[in-house]
């Protein structure tokens, strides 16, 4: 079940990404507070509200958009595993010819829609699976940030990323020390500490890093 309009707005306000532009975006300051709430609300058990965070490694490739325009401009650009979709915004805000949210989470792919309609943005989105999205006929550039939780998934992931990048798409990992992102065949490009949330991870900043297929 969806959270209501009205428990977005006092659990999880829209308010802007940090040092991203002029994003904005639905960001819980309590994720814990916004969770019982939410299954106070439908009266049942749900998953984590994992798109109400803006996580460090999806604010520093979204900041590194903003620096780098000519990454997505004129492409058609694939933000896999999109949570709340600032990814995809920072890619549409940018001039990309073509950008999608893509998740497996209904309720993210919802919070992406309201994400974007807050930046009078238009994205694409796909609720489904994103190792079927990562289509290189598709698109130009893949974007994947935070997604290496679990071993068996982040085979799986990486090796589709590894076959879009050999037939054609460009790749992009950011990465804030997950424990299962493989490195073989990867260039680290862009190194920054992004502030994140200590009640969820344990920490107040994690360092990011970007990398690319070599």
């Amino acid at each position: 079940m969806k959270p209501s309009p009205t428990l977005l707005q006092t659990y999880a306000p829209t308010s802007p990404v940090a040092g991203s532009q002029n994003i904005f975006a639905h960001q819980a300051t309590d994720v814990f507070a916004l969770w019982l709430a939410w299954e106070a609300e439908c009266k049942a058990m749900c998953d984590v509200p994992y798109w109400a965070i803006v996580w460090p490694a999806a604010l520093v490739l979204s900041q590194y958009i903003g620096a780098n325009p000519s990454l997505v401009q004129g492409k058609s650009v694939l933000d896999c595993g999109c949570g709340g979709g600032v990814v995809a915004i920072a890619a549409a805000n940018h001039q990309a010819a073509r950008s999608m949210a893509c998740d497996v989470d209904p309720v993210a792919i919802d919070i992406a829609c309201r994400n974007a309609a807050a930046n009078n943005i238009p994205i694409d989105l796909a609720c489904q699976d994103v190792i079927d999205c990562c289509n290189p006929n598709l698109f130009n550039l893949i974007l994947v940030a935070d997604l290496f939780y679990q071993s068996e998934f982040s085979v799986r992931l990486f090796k589709a990323l590894q076959e879009a990048h050999a037939h054609g798409s460009d790749v992009i990992i950011a990465d804030s020390g997950r424990p299962f992102l493989p490195k073989e065949g990867l260039a680290e490009i862009h190194c920054q500490s992004a502030a994140t949330s200590f009640d969820v991870e344990g920490c107040l900043s994690r360092t990011v890093r970007l990398y690319r297929f070599a």
